[in-house]
């Protein structure tokens, strides 16, 4: 039996006074040195610095750090030539973006390729459509290219307006107008109106969603190919003249974009793996979302000679008219005089693998270095970029520079920060994706957040903010720390004039959140990871601008001299965007503890599902018929509200001393949006793996939550087999009650 080091007992003697000597002698001693301590302890300054205290001051001076000048700089450098994905002007940037964070004073500043299917326009045979006499005369062509802006005329290496990835092909038939080209469009189209779209070419207006949604439901359809284009009722403002003028759209401009239906695969070559050198790909005509058949935009000029001589129905309503000067016909055809007259693609563009580059830059961290905070944007451009995603960029330049200023002065973050310049996230997401799936084991177990940081600007009206509820309170305590740059809100913060613009139409008086979709870098690592995630930029008044997104959208007139002129002379905005995605990152980065919200959660998730039952009450019968109860989803939602609740009050009276305790608390706020994700994934989308919010599958832009049973309930009515129909609806049901009742679980103090 082992005997205690207490137990053991020595005979008296001279050995043993002479050690009660030395005991004496040595506590004399102690004595007196504790007493010089204490004796300075309560003599030191009481202006001695907390903790709490340097983070709030460095904060500030990073804060402080961010310079308009700068960020103006950043943006004409970036934007004075194309920056396609896969050429060579976009690898002299990503080396000229490295060059420049290690100047900065990163630790570490790294290009990382992977070689990802693109997509390019044949430079010897130009895609167009044509209108066809019954000879197969051509008697009209679309244009080629789009009229360079002033300045601009002697800049090579423009890609002209294309949809990458379309399929190659030249079919010929008759136009259907299919207005946005939604599901429900369709549906009016073939259900109530009997308009057969097999065999046709449609064409579509851009706006409302994804561009490969479109895409998606032609080929459903049956169509032959699609052709899409900007109607002024979706890309001119009323009463602003078309750029260089004004901000709107010319009418020679055209939106490039891909049209993949990827459903975050990454590399439609290599889904779920790194596009690395040694990784198996598919054969090319196999690859993951490539649609099946010719795509292409053209501009509203163009347009307007294809709809107007359309035949057949009149529209439906009055919400299928755009602003043209035509009738908005839906076809199928021209009018009598023009019967003989069909639409004809003539599509070429190539697929081909070609090397993409990221640039990481990493900031180690000093006490938590295996915990990381990552601020990424991307870098690809489609011409020049003036907005999309340079304003971005250049922000994310000056937050770069910024950290490395504080740096260079002996300041280090609590956790790793990791800055990511992202290629090729218009043909995709490509980049970003395949870099988290590289890197998939140390992100699922050190990614504290991700904040994305594509266009800084996409208006000037007020801040928007899409995330997940873990950090609605951050955001909020954020914005109230940075001024308003808005005209009429001087001396306020940036929260109240974001409040007084736009407020929560969910909650009390907060400003409006929006749930994560997708169609940018955050994706892979929220939708397929599970890590808290978050962006922000200055946008529009959605409630009276009615134009999607931004006018001269991915076209060659998003230029510098667009926002300069337009958006934001004064770089004010751009700086109040740096401040809130920096802030978000410092204050991630340094907090002692992580600066997450599970309550916000809670109340997502009852808000969730109380709309998602309220959806299934349009069919009260169906769900007696067939025994369909939300009541394990609710139950589910009680449990977590209880649990957090519980959570946070620990977290209150935590020792922030304690750094076992603060980990260990850290790390269930960090791994809590870990616990939503399914590795099943969704069904039909294996990489949304995330059960609370996914892209909706009919617009890969918005967020829907409970995605698993809104996708079980959709069109519900129309399905042939009603009793596995709604066998799926509670099969949904079922996963996401365990999966929130799981969740739960996590949040339980530990045993």
């Amino acid at each position: 039996m082992w005997t205690s080091l207490g137990a053991v007992t020595e005979p008296a003697g001279p050995r043993a006074a002479s050690g009660r000597f030395w005991a004496v002698t040595l506590g004399a001693a102690v004595g007196l040195f504790l007493l010089g301590f204490l004796i300075g302890w309560f003599a030191k300054p009481v202006e001695e610095k907390t903790p709490l205290r340097h983070h709030e001051e460095m904060k500030a001076a990073f804060m402080a750090e961010m310079k308009t000048e700068n960020i103006k700089h950043f943006l004409f450098n970036f934007t004075q030539r194309p920056h396609l994905a896969g050429t060579k002007e976009n690898l002299y940037l990503a080396q000229q973006v490295q060059a420049e964070w290690k100047e900065f004073g990163l630790d570490s500043v790294q290009l990382v390729h992977y070689d990802v299917l693109l997509s390019y326009p044949d430079e010897n045979q130009p895609n167009y459509v044509s209108v066809i006499d019954e000879h197969g005369n051509e008697v009209f062509n679309t244009s080629l290219s789009e009229p360079p802006p002033a300045g601009y005329e002697a800049v090579g290496d423009v890609v002209p307006p294309y949809s990458a990835f379309s399929a190659q092909g030249v079919p010929e038939g008759e136009l259907v107008y299919v207005n946005y080209g939604r599901t429900e469009d369709f549906f009016k189209l073939e259900r109530e109106m009997g308009i057969n779209c097999s065999g046709k070419i449609v064409i579509a207006r851009y706006g409302k969603i994804f561009r490969g949604n479109k895409v998606k439901n032609a080929e459903l359809a049956g169509a032959k190919g699609i052709i899409l284009y900007s109607d002024p009722a979706d890309y001119c403002a009323p009463g602003v003249d078309p750029y260089p003028n004004g901000w709107n759209l010319p009418g020679g401009g055209a939106q490039r974009g891909n049209v993949l239906n990827l459903n975050g695969a990454g590399d439609p070559l290599t889904p779920g793996y790194p596009a690395k050198e040694y990784t198996y790909r598919l054969d090319k005509a196999s690859g993951v979302g490539l649609p099946k058949i010719p795509v292409h935009p053209i501009g509203y000029h163009d347009a307007e000679s294809l709809l107007r001589n359309m035949g057949g129905s009149a529209p439906p309503h009055s919400s299928w008219k755009g602003n043209l000067n035509v009738s908005y016909n839906v076809g199928p055809g021209f009018t009598t005089n023009y019967s003989t007259r069909k639409v004809k693609m003539h599509i070429h563009s190539n697929n081909k693998v070609t090397r993409i580059y990221n640039v990481i830059g990493t900031i180690r961290g000093t006490v938590e270095p295996d915990r990381y905070v990552i601020l990424g944007g991307h870098r690809d451009s489609w011409v020049f970029g003036g907005i999309d995603p340079q304003s971005g960029a250049a922000v994310v330049h000056e937050i770069v520079r910024s950290f490395g200023k504080l740096k260079k002065e002996g300041w280090r973050p609590r956790r790793t920060v990791i800055f990511a310049s992202w290629d090729a996230e218009e043909f995709g997401l490509l980049g970003s994706t395949e870099w988290a799936e590289e890197n998939a084991k140390l992100l699922q177990s050190r990614g504290v957040a991700y904040i994305n940081a594509d266009s800084s600007i996409e208006g000037n009206y007020t801040l928007r903010v899409d995330c997940t509820p873990l950090m609605y309170r951050l955001v909020y305590s954020v914005t109230k720390e940075i001024p308003s740059p808005d005209e009429g809100f001087e001396g306020k913060s940036l929260y109240e004039s974001w409040y007084k613009k736009n407020p929560s139409t969910e909650y009390k008086e907060v400003p409006r959140i929006n749930k994560l979709g997708s169609g940018n870098d955050f994706e892979v690592f929220f939708q397929r990871l599970g890590i808290a995630s978050g962006r922000a930029r200055y946008s529009k008044n959605w409630n009276v601008e009615k134009y999607s997104s931004y006018p001269v959208y991915h076209s060659v007139y998003e230029t510098y001299e667009i926002v300069e002129r337009f958006y934001d002379p004064s770089f004010k905005n751009h700086l109040t965007v740096a401040q809130v995605r920096g802030g978000l990152v410092f204050e991630l980065a340094n907090s002692v503890l992580l600066p997450f919200d599970c309550r916000d959660y809670a109340s997502a998730l009852s808000n969730y599902a109380h709309i998602i039952y309220n959806m299934s009450r349009n069919h009260e019968e169906e769900l007696t018929i067939y025994n369909v109860s939300f009541d394990a989803l609710f139950s589910a939602v009680k449990n977590f509200t209880e649990v957090a609740d519980s959570f946070h009050d620990r977290l209150q009276q935590i020792d922030i001393n304690n750094l076992l305790a603060v980990r260990s608390l850290n790390d269930q706020l960090m791994f809590l949006e870990r616990a939503f994700i399914d590795p099943l994934g969704l069904p039909g989308r294996p990489f949304y793996r995330h059960v609370i919010f996914a892209p909706s599958s009919h617009n890969k832009y918005a967020g829907e939550s409970f995605p698993g049973i809104y996708d079980a309930m959709f069109d519900i009515k129309n399905k042939a087999d009603q009793d596995e129909a709604w066998k799926e609806v509670k099969r949904q049901i079922s996963i996401a009650a365990f999966t929130v009742q799981a969740a739960a679980g996590t949040l339980k103090e530990v045993a």
